[in-house]
This record gives structure tokens, C-alpha cells and sequence, in this order.
């Protein structure tokens, strides 16, 4: 399986999770297009709304084919309800609205692509978290509760490397994609701000991560702060940027 291993147990995780999961991932979809309007609002409680739809979409998608991403709920589900809160927190902060003469084919791609991105990631940075969780419990002799219901550590690396492996080629794609937005935007080739170099040092240490697991076998509670410093790049160069300029700085 490409993200994770499927045994019998892994066939059934119980109707009420499958229902609740259904409805977490369609609530905060039609949320934001509710909210959205039919215009694509660039604001900071805008993007972490879409950025709480997209991850949810992704994660039910993965969750149908890894036993060991329904594990990470625990995980995944408190953080998403935490940016919720950030982002009704921020709702009365003035949201622009992209016109729609600059909404390009090549920037809805690009949009797309970036979304994918970032969920890809999010799940990544959760299983590294819940790596570094359980290890930190089997060093200690207290793998009972809470830490219990996380994956095992090896299926939660396997999944791990196989988000990050989806993760750099949809990132590798979301470049190409802003290379073709800036030149039918502007004409330039590259703009260097914030969000592009982030998004390429992102881009390079999951490369040098991915190449680190082959060749000496880099994995545990090391790779996993690695893919936890990857995601707070991608944070900075989405959502972090946004929060600056708008928020702060606006």
C-alpha cells in the first residue's frame, strides 16, 4: 500500500469513527465555502480555514488506506480544532478578497497544489510528533493510555517517510506551478520573498531528509525533529507570513 500497511484489524476501525471522521472533514469544507461566498478571500482566518478543510480532506483519504494514520486522531484532530479557534479568534480582522481578473488558471493550480502541500506535511509533522511521543514513553517503560492508541513506531516512520516522499513531489510541483503564476502574472521568472524561499528550504531539507533515511537510515526522534522544522517553515511561508502582514503588521 503506498501509505501504510493494511492488515484485518485495519478493515474495520469502527462505524462511529468513520462517521465522526465524515463529518469533521465536511464541516469545516462547507464552512469555508460558506464563509468563502464564492470569492477567494486571501485573509489569515480565511487560509486557516481552507488550510483545516484541505488537511481534513487529505487525512480522510489516507485514514481509508493506513491503519496507522487513524491512529494519529489523538493528534491531528486537537491541533486542527486549536487553528479552528485561531481562525474564528481573527474572523473580524479584515479579509481582501483576490479579484477574480487575477485568479488564473495557473494560480488555481498553484493554490491547489500549495494546499496539498501543506496537509501533507501537517499529517508528516503529527506521525514525527507521535514518534517522538512514543519513543520517549518506551524509553521511560510507560507505554499504557494515551500513548498507547498512537501507531507503533515503525508504522508510524513508515507513514512518515511515505507523506514526505507525496509531500516533496506535490512541493517540487507547487513551485513549477509558481514559476508559471509569477510569469503570467508579472513576467518574472522568480520572486524572492518570504513564502518562496521558505518554501524552497522546505523543499531541501525534506530532500535532504528523504536521501539521509535511504543512505544511512536516519529515523526516530532525530528525523522526527527534522520533519518538525520542515513544518514550521511550510507554516511560516503559508499561514505565518499572512499572520505578519495582516494581522500584526496590518
Amino acid at each position: 500500500m503506498p501509505f501504510g500497511r493494511r492488515d484485518a484489524s485495519a478493515q474495520h476501525s469502527g462505524f462511529l469513527f468513520w462517521v465522526l471522521l465524515l463529518v469533521a472533514t465536511i464541516g469545516p469544507l462547507a464552512l469555508d465555502v460558506s464563509v468563502a461566498g464564492g470569492i477567494w478571500r486571501t485573509g489569515f482566518s480565511a487560509t486557516l480555514w481552507t488550510i483545516i478543510a484541505a488537511t481534513m480532506f487529505i487525512y480522510l483519504i489516507i485514514c481509508a488506506l493506513s491503519e496507522a494514520a487513524r491512529r494519529l486522531s489523538g493528534l491531528l484532530l486537537p491541533y486542527l480544532v486549536l487553528l479552528a479557534l485561531i481562525a474564528l479568534a481573527w474572523s473580524s480582522v479584515p479579509a481582501p478578497a483576490l479579484p477574480g481578473s487575477l485568479l488564473t488558471a495557473w494560480l488555481q493550480v498553484h493554490i491547489g497544489v500549495s494546499l496539498v502541500t501543506y496537509g501533507l506535511i501537517s499529517i508528516a509533522a503529527v506521525a514525527a510528533l507521535a514518534i517522538w511521543l512514543k519513543e520517549r514513553a518506551l524509553r521511560a517503560h510507560r507505554v499504557s493510555g494515551w500513548s498507547e492508541i498512537l501507531p507503533a513506531v515503525a508504522d508510524a516512520e513508515h507513514l512518515q517517510i511515505r507523506l514526505l516522499i507525496a509531500a516533496e513531489i506535490v512541493l517540487g510541483a507547487g513551485l513549477l506551478t509558481g514559476v508559471a503564476t509569477e510569469l503570467s502574472m508579472s513576467g518574472a521568472i522568480f520572486e524572492f520573498d518570504h513564502k518562496t524561499i521558505l518554501s524552497v528550504a522546505t523543499f531541501v531539507i525534506i530532500g535532504i531528509l528523504l536521501l539521509l533515511n535511504r543512505g544511512s537510515g536516519l529515523r526516530g526522534r532525530r528525523a522526527a525533529r527534522i520533519v518538525l522544522f520542515a513544518y514550521l517553515l511550510i507554516t511560516l511561508a503559508f499561514p505565518g507570513v499572512k499572520f505578519v502582514t495582516e494581522v500584526i503588521v496590518g
